[in-house]
């Protein structure tokens, strides 16, 4: 048996253009003197860990705590998940698939459980995988460190040998290969700017990722 997990912003949802410019918001308004910062080292990585990983690494912010600092992106959240994206092009298509091949099916996300309720009412996902997992739900270290997707695969009753991830985030990617599930890096809006080297393969599109999806299914 072989378990499919997907990462839910920039792979279900093309979210991630719009976060990145909420990213470079953050940067220039909430971090003191970050212009070393790109938003790709942010990126993929749960709101709550991003202050503490600030912090650690001694940068100064404007704000004074981490829920003031998710506030300023959960002001964001609903135009981005309910006007700006858009949901991968096939993906009911390639679930149904999925379903099929008789495959269990989960969400592994940094992104919080109001941001999910709205893409998966938009987009008519409910019910269609067999575990959702934010990080926000657990007390665990978030993505790039491999627990949040452990705790996946325990949740689905499967081995990382029987696991297939699909990231869109250096983050992400890191957290997933950390975890030695087999990595497919989704880059449809990344055009190479993204650090894929942690993964196994590399999707450029939503039907080169089914067909690569689909391949390595049938070579298990």
């Amino acid at each position: 048996m072989t378990a499919v997990i997907f990462d839910m912003d920039g792979v279900i949802v093309d979210t991630e253009r719009y976060w990145k410019d909420v990213i470079e918001q953050v940067i220039d308004e909430l971090v003191v003197d970050g212009d070393d910062l790109e938003p790709t080292d942010l990126i993929g990585i749960n709101v709550h860990d991003q202050y503490d990983r600030l912090r650690e690494e001694g940068y100064d912010l404007t704000v004074d705590s981490a829920d003031e600092y998710f506030d300023f992106y959960d002001d964001h959240a609903k135009a981005v998940y309910t006007e700006h994206a858009d949901l991968m092009p096939g993906f009911h298509d390639l679930l149904d698939e999925l379903d099929e091949h008789g495959v269990p099916l989960a969400v592994c996300t940094s992104s919080y459980p109001s941001w999910l309720e709205m893409a998966f009412d938009r987009f008519d996902l409910d019910g269609r995988f067999d575990v959702v997992v934010s990080a926000a739900d657990l007390d665990i270290p978030g993505k790039p460190e491999p627990d949040i997707y452990e705790a996946t695969m325990n949740r689905l009753g499967v081995t990382a040998d029987e696991t297939v991830v699909v990231e869109d985030s250096e983050n992400g990617i890191r957290a997933a290969a950390r975890s030695g599930a087999y990595v497919i890096a989704y880059e449809a809006d990344e055009a190479g700017e993204m650090d894929a080297s942690a993964a196994d393969e590399v999707a450029a599109s939503a039907s080169d990722l089914r067909e690569r999806l689909l391949a390595v299914l049938d070579a298990r």
